[in-house]
């Protein structure tokens, strides 16, 4: 027992000084924790620091400052190697390490210090890669609390010479405002307060560079990372002036990542830099929740070369309505006046240029709801050293469409021969001239001219007019459109489009969009309306309107002609829509003969039917058929009356095909277009004794079954000795009577019921009577015949024995005689004979 005890009481005593160990050890190490590296008292320029017991782990509630404290010429920076301290950032709610990184003074209150950051967690990715101080202190700050531990952070420190940041003339704020003057530098460099580390949040630092006049400033990123918060640059961003103070012209305003092909110049021999910071930088159009540490988005800053000097571009060669694009060396920009027009030159001209330049020439064209230019520019005086096509050492070309010039250059022009004339695609034009290479100086000077461009593909007859031609000499299909398609056509424009094919051609026209305004009234005429014309000229130079186009909800069918067509688009001073685009093309009369032909049909004083090519099939596509029907009397007239019409389309939309109907061969206009799908009777009446039949498909259509059409000549009605109509009074010939065609016109069969209801009901009985009779007899004979040959059927005859049988049965109405006789060839009792009838009325008929 007393062992026991004393056991006991040993144990406890171990353990109540072990908990006092380890109070000490706590006190101690809360005592001794702060760390104080100074090269003023010899500490050496680099090294590694850590926290307390790493890599074990930390303890508990401890507060430990780490100072690094350089000369007076230093400045520090510090790079964290490992992490993993205990919480979740960017809360930071049990240990953390607070940065001060633009302390002014080694006894500045922390509380009243600007904090660089405060870090926590395991996350090597929410730190920043390296941390500058601003002068030549920087703390860390480490704090722990009574919770979970871990196993802390190490990391390396360097004191380096801060002349790098020594950038001009100190102005206040002494941290980061400069003045450079080229009297005291001519070249030399721009870096952020803290580069390359990371910079700090809130900063506003300025630079002046001013040179003596006559100079030029150029400047070179060579590089550049600043937060990219958006288009506009919300959070950090360095503006740049053109000129002395932020109240001159800006050139820019730059975030994000340039390198160092960014290279920008003054217009004089002043610029003034802003750079300025903010804090809480997101990320917009990421979610919350997707969004990253603030400090590990690069935020390293920027180097940025300068040079002054006397040599760059003189801008004094851009002259009248050209400006100078800030920022540039040379660049200029004229905007047109409206078809305005004027002379670019070299820099120097008539002296030659200076090698080692790029400038840029910016023509633009105008381009609203009303406007729209092309660039057209003539060289007058051409000569840049160089041999074609390649201009190794110099050249103008015409450049893609780009701000500041980095599009392609697509063809380059040296040499003392001059370009051709150059067209702008679009509203805009681009030159660029690039003596980089050169190894002697050239110059030339190009006249341009702003002209109307109505993006109409084509021919123009006149320049700057909207005015084209197309002839199938030169293409034989294409495409036009109203101005400026698929965009809005401008108000108060008329265009002429001519069309021209070759003899022994037909032209066919085919209309794919046709688009006017919703407001636009519904006029036959299209009075006040916008509108497309077609116009066939009969005569030379004289053109006559033969179709006009005006409803919004209509798009009509092709169109087919032999002569010379001059289209024509109007538009008023009221709303506009997008248009029309169509599609031409220019035929053989061999090829389109292949499908069908024009024909004349000489009535003998009766009637007779026309159909589709192809009817009741499928008519072909790019087709053109033609049928007039003359009277044999010339006071006679032709009714046509149709008894099908299927075709693509709709009574709005005849795009791919439309049978058009003409009082004569000679009439301008049609009576009516028709397309689509029609179940009610249509019928037309000529005015004098023909009638004219247009058909026409476009190369794109899909077919259909077409139409077919019942014609008949109206005789004189005075004194009718033939057939008289019951309700439209038309006499025709008697022997149109009862022929299963309609003749009479609309609403009128009397010519199939008036006279024809006796005759054709007798008719009628007969058959009927007759059918009823033969399938009596029909069904007696088989009766008859099936008991004869059940009852005295005889043995099956011997194999080598063939035996045919042949037997009469009475066929349905309608079948022939053939259709009536079976004949069954019988070689054994399994063979069976089946036989189908030609006729569709006939009946399946089997015998076994």
């Amino acid at each position: 027992m007393m062992v026991m005890l004393e056991e006991q009481v040993i144990v406890l005593w171990l353990c109540t000084a072990g908990l006092a160990l380890g109070i000490l050890s706590q006190q101690l190490s809360q005592q001794n924790c702060d760390v104080t590296i100074s090269t003023q008292k010899g500490a050496a320029r680099n090294g590694t620091f850590e926290s307390p017991g790493f890599p074990l782990s930390y303890p508990d509630n401890v507060h430990c400052l780490y100072k690094f404290i350089g000369r007076d010429d230093q400045r520090v920076r510090i790079r964290f190697t490992y992490f993993a301290l205990q919480g979740r950032y960017p809360l930071c709610e049990n240990d953390f390490v607070d940065v001060y990184a633009q302390l002014q003074d080694e006894h500045e209150d922390l509380l009243d210090a600007d904090l660089t950051g405060r870090f926590c967690g395991e996350s090597m990715d929410n730190l920043p890669q390296l941390i500058v101080s601003t002068s030549n202190l920087l703390v860390l700050s480490f704090f722990t609390n009574d919770a979970k531990t871990n196993r802390g952070f190490q990391g390396s420190f360097e004191f380096f010479d801060d002349t790098v940041y020594q950038i001009g003339t100190e102005a206040p704020p002494r941290i980061c405002g400069y003045t450079v003057r080229s009297e005291v530098q001519v070249a030399g460099y721009i870096v952020s307060p803290t580069y390359p580390g990371m910079y700090p949040d809130n900063l506003y630092c300025y630079y002046k560079l001013e040179g003596k006049l006559g100079q030029r400033i150029r400047i070179r990123f060579e590089e550049f990372i600043l937060f990219h918060g958006g288009e506009y640059c919300p959070f950090d961003y360095v503006k740049i002036y053109d000129g002395h103070t932020i109240k001159s012209p800006v050139i820019g305003t730059f975030c994000g990542r340039y390198n160092a092909s960014t290279v920008l110049f003054s217009t004089r021999e002043a610029l003034f830099f802003e750079f300025r910071t903010g804090q809480g930088r997101i990320e917009f159009g990421k979610p919350l929740i997707e969004q990253e540490a603030d400090f590990s988005f690069d935020r390293k800053g920027f180097n940025i070369t300068y040079e002054f000097s006397d040599e760059f571009v003189s801008l004094g060669f851009i002259t009248g309505e050209a400006t100078h694009v800030l920022g540039t060396e040379c660049d200029q920009r004229i905007l047109s006046q409206k078809e305005s027009q004027g002379t670019i030159t070299s820099p120097g001209y008539p002296a030659n240029f200076q090698q080692g330049m790029l400038c840029h020439y910016y023509l633009d064209g105008l381009m609203d709801r009303q406007n729209l230019e092309k660039v057209k520019v003539d060289f007058t005086d051409f000569n840049i050293p160089g041999n074609m096509p390649y201009c190794a050492i110099g050249y103008i070309g015409q450049q893609e469409d780009t701000l500041l010039g980095r599009g392609e250059v697509k063809e380059k022009f040296c040499g003392n021969l001059r370009p051709p004339t150059l067209f702008s695609k679009g509203p805009r034009m681009v030159l660029a001239l690039n003596t980089n290479a050169a190894v002697k100086g050239g110059k030339f000077v190009a006249k341009y001219k702003f002209i109307t461009d109505y993006a109409i593909p084509g021919n123009s007859i006149t320049e700057g007019k909207c005015l084209f031609h197309y002839e199938s000499k030169l293409t034989k299909s294409g495409t036009f459109n109203s101005p400026r398609y698929p965009a809005k056509y401008p108000d108060k424009t008329q265009c002429e489009y001519i069309l021209r094919p070759l003899a022994e051609e037909v032209l066919i026209i085919n209309f794919d969009v046709l688009m006017f305004p919703e407001t636009q009234v519904r006029d036959p005429n299209c009075r006040g309306s916008d509108y497309v014309a077609i116009y066939e000229e009969y005569r030379s130079n004289n053109y006559t309107m033969t179709e006009r186009y005006c409803d919004k909800d209509f798009l009509p069918g092709p169109y087919a002609t032999r002569n010379v067509v001059k289209v024509v688009f109007f538009s008023n001073d009221k709303d506009s829509n997008v248009g029309f685009k169509a599609s031409f093309k220019f035929v053989t009369l061999p090829e389109l003969s292949k499908r069908c032909d024009r024909h004349d049909i000489q009535s003998p004083g009766s009637g007779g039917k026309i159909s589709s090519p192809q009817y009741p099939h499928k008519y072909s596509p790019l087709t053109a058929c033609e049928w007039t029907v003359h009277a044999s009397q010339p006071t006679h007239k032709i009714l046509m009356e149709f008894t099908d019409l299927n075709m693509e389309g709709s009574a709005t939309n005849c795009q791919h095909a439309v049978l058009k109907v003409y009082d004569d061969r000679n009439a301008l206009r049609p009576m009516a277009s028709l397309c689509g799908k029609y179940t009610e009777r249509i019928a037309f009446t000529s005015a004098r004794n023909s009638l004219t039949l247009r058909f026409i498909t476009s190369p794109a259509s899909l077919g259909a079954r077409g139409f077919a059409i019942s014609w008949t000549e109206i005789l004189a009605p005075e004194n009718c000795v033939q057939f008289q109509c019951a309700v439209n009074k038309y006499c025709i010939s008697t022997g149109l009577k009862c022929n299963g065609d309609p003749n009479c016109g609309e609403d009128d069969d009397s010519d199939e019921t008036a006279e024809c209801p006796k005759s054709g009901g007798v008719k009628i009985l007969h058959i009927a009577i007759g059918t009823s009779i033969s399938s009596f007899f029909c069904i007696i004979l088989l009766i008859c015949g099936f008991y004869h040959h059940r009852k005295f059927r005889t043995e099956r005859a011997p194999p080598d024995h063939d035996h045919v049988e042949v037997r009469y049965v009475s066929a349905p109405t309608g079948c022939n005689t053939t259709d009536r006789l079976l004949m069954e060839d019988r070689n054994d009792q399994n063979n069976t004979l089946t036989r189908n009838t030609d006729s569709p009325r006939c009946q399946k008929v089997s015998m076994v």
